[in-house]
């Protein structure tokens, strides 16, 4: 049996699709029966090109609230040409938003962690050849539509191991487009690895959807894992830079200093290079020594916020200004380059408050920090809110694909401040990047050896060009 899943994001981002790439390697390892393809960095034209060509039995599609047209649209010409092949969809927007799946031309949708339940899906289909509805019901995290009647059996099984799901299957992927090097921090051109190494966040954040997916609970990938993954990374991909993901991967300091243990044992560390994400109050003088022994070289903090009353509605009251100024200071003091993420334009939020985010940032960090505008996602208290507001409606994310590169004014979360202050403020805090920064133009980039054959191909260049624009005009 014939099984395409495909990645929506076409020469979008930089970074391959990981989570695809697990439930691959879940699937090789559980359902033998499958002949598995990811369609990855392929148009649309190339995409119904190769279904035409090899007529697979089932396609699973993933998609994210901000590409959810798209991806409804592509199953959508995918279902008029090619009728009977089963139609499944995955992903955070499905588990979010299940009305959207009422209009929609899937066959069936997986709410939640996709590994368990997709496995189970195959399997009786397989079995029966065909949708087995009653089966189906008896499976946790599935939509379908039976008489008419749209039935949701909630969310699905989380793994409780994760070291039970294999390295995920990169040779799936076109890593031909992914070790290409694209621009880094500073005025670097390097190749950079992606890693996952937990899922999950114990933390319940107004903006983000994460305890809607994962159930408020954090796994994490055992160090020996951890260091495989990494290892695999470093000899066969030939990844000397490796972007870090998890919300919190220090968190779990025992843990860290195995792998960093491990990665000493097998004899490179201090030979890759790591960029993490961090908590400002789950960082301490420990962690920073742990991470400065892993050669970590680039720490990035959602602080969102200048303002401890709007931090407290934003993340709760466990976290405080003083505690983002003290991770910048410690991540300093263990030449760990800090970063920033900030939001404006959340709820509540007033002239006064931005004022202390553009304060927070010039005073502690102007080098390296992003701000963006407040979005509302399914499955988060601002969406809630932007929907009782009337700001929104509950079909905005399936009207057109969404890219919030721009600032959208009629978006403004907050009823405290007018557009125009808005924007005013949205572009004092980015001037704070051309006073420090050279114009693109006129940068002078280190470019490793290895790396000059290859920014020399197209391919780079289109990579580049996607990924810098999107940078360019966020901070113009």
């Amino acid at each position: 049996m014939k099984l395409f899943l495909i990645n929506p994001d076409y020469m979008v981002y930089g970074d391959p699709p990981l989570g695809l790439a697990y439930l691959s390697s879940y699937i090789k390892k559980n359902c033998s029966f499958i002949e598995l393809e990811i369609l990855d960095q392929l148009t649309q034209k190339e995409i119904i090109k190769k279904i035409k060509k090899d007529i697979p039995q089932i396609i699973g599609f993933t998609a994210v609230s901000i590409n959810y047209v798209f991806v409804k649209k592509l199953a959508e010409k995918i279902k008029s040409l090619f009728p009977k092949i089963i139609l499944i969809l995955g992903g955070v927007h499905i588990t979010t938003s299940p009305e959207s799946f009422e209009d929609s031309s899937f066959d069936i949708a997986v709410r939640g962690e996709g590994e368990i339940c997709l496995t189970k899906l195959l399997n009786v289909i397989r079995e029966n050849q065909t949708i087995n509805y009653e089966k189906l019901s008896k499976i946790n995290g599935l939509l379908f539509k039976e008489n008419n009647k749209i039935i949701n059996t909630g969310l699905s099984e989380m793994i409780e191991n994760l070291d039970n799901i294999p390295i995920p299957s990169r040779d799936l992927l076109n890593m031909n487009y992914y070790i290409l090097p694209r621009f880094s921090s500073g005025d670097e051109i390097d190749s950079i690895g992606s890693l996952l190494t937990s899922r999950g966040c114990p933390y319940s954040c107004k903006f983000c959807s994460s305890s809607s997916f994962w159930k408020r609970k954090v796994r994490f990938f055992s160090a020996k894992r951890v260091a495989e993954e990494i290892e695999i990374l470093y000899k066969i991909y030939k990844y000397n830079h490796i972007y870090i993901y998890d919300d919190l991967f220090s968190i779990n300091k025992e843990r860290l200093r195995k792998i960093i243990s491990i990665l000493k044992q097998k004899n490179i560390l201090g030979k890759i290079r790591f960029s993490v994400y961090g908590r400002a109050n789950c960082f301490d003088e420990e962690t920073a020594k742990l991470l400065k022994e892993l050669n970590v070289k680039d720490i990035v903090f959602g602080f969102e916020t200048g303002s401890q009353r709007l931090l407290t509605f934003l993340k709760g009251k466990g976290i405080t200004i003083e505690d983002g100024i003290k991770a910048i200071s410690l991540s300093k003091k263990y030449s760990l380059s800090p970063g920033g993420f900030f939001i404006l334009g959340s709820p509540t939020e007033t002239e006064y408050d931005m004022e202390k985010t553009y304060n927070f940032i010039k005073n502690n960090c102007r080098e390296n920090f992003i701000i963006y505008q407040t979005i509302p996602f399914p499955g988060t208290y601002l969406w809630n809110d932007a929907l009782k507001n009337k700001i929104i409606q509950k079909d905005f994310y399936e009207k057109e694909q969404k890219e919030f590169i721009d600032i959208t004014p009629d978006l403004i979360l907050s009823k405290e401040i007018s557009n125009e202050q808005f924007i005013n403020y949205f572009k004092k805090i980015n001037s704070l990047h051309s006073n420090k920064k050279k114009p693109f133009f006129k940068k002078i980039f280190k470019i490793k050896p290895r790396h000059l054959k290859p920014i020399l191909t197209k391919e780079f260049f289109k990579k580049s060009f996607n990924l810098k624009s999107a940078v360019l005009k966020r901070i113009s």
